[in-house]
């Protein structure tokens, strides 16, 4: 009887060390590679767009970087309960917007995922739907992402209306008709 209790000790002992081993590769697997952050720079995007006018070019461009920057500023670090963006990076690829994000949950696990927004014109704000969200190459479930609105303030009114947006590679394209009152 003793033998028993014995082996089922350095098996159990075994075990627990195989688990916690597993659980170490696990998270040292899923913790961010690259360090991000949410500082974000401030845009006027209104200024933008006067800009263009007095340049009579009816074409507000944005680049990745002030993309990047409008979605910082809108974006609310707690997403969830449980989990917390520590950072983020987002990249432009035609009507499709990339977003590496280094998260936290439970206050303890960093982790970084990736995730797949289509984007969408809805005037006057910017809409991220959710596509897809991954770590490290495996599927989680979608819905633990939600749609994005980020609201972009141009200037319109009766003389200046948004006539198309163009989702471009590392930018959008804002094209304004305007309208001269004479």
């Amino acid at each position: 009887m003793g033998k028993f209790f014995k082996r089922l000790f350095i098996t159990l002992i075994v075990l627990l060390v195989l688990i916690g081993g597993a659980a170490w590769w696990l998270l040292s697997y899923i913790k961010p590679e690259q360090s991000l952050h949410l500082n974000y720079s401030p845009i006027d995007v209104r200024q933008k767009a006067v800009d263009m006018v007095k340049r009579l070019k009816p074409e507000l461009v944005l680049s990745e970087k002030e993309v990047n920057d409008l979605i910082k500023k809108h974006l609310d670090p707690d997403i969830s309960e449980d989990v917390r963006v520590d950072g983020a990076q987002f990249m432009l690829e035609e009507n499709k917007l990339l977003a590496d994000l280094n998260i936290t949950y439970g206050d303890r696990i960093p982790a970084q995922i990736r995730a797949e927004y289509r984007l969408e014109w809805q005037n006057p704000n910017l809409v991220l739907r959710p596509q897809s969200l991954s770590i490290k190459g495996f599927q989680l479930p979608l819905k633990m992402l939600e749609t994005v609105i980020v609201p972009l303030d141009l200037p319109t009114g009766d003389m200046v209306t948004v006539q198309d947006v163009k989702f471009e590679s590392k930018q959008i394209k804002v094209l304004f008709n305007i309208k001269l009152p004479f």
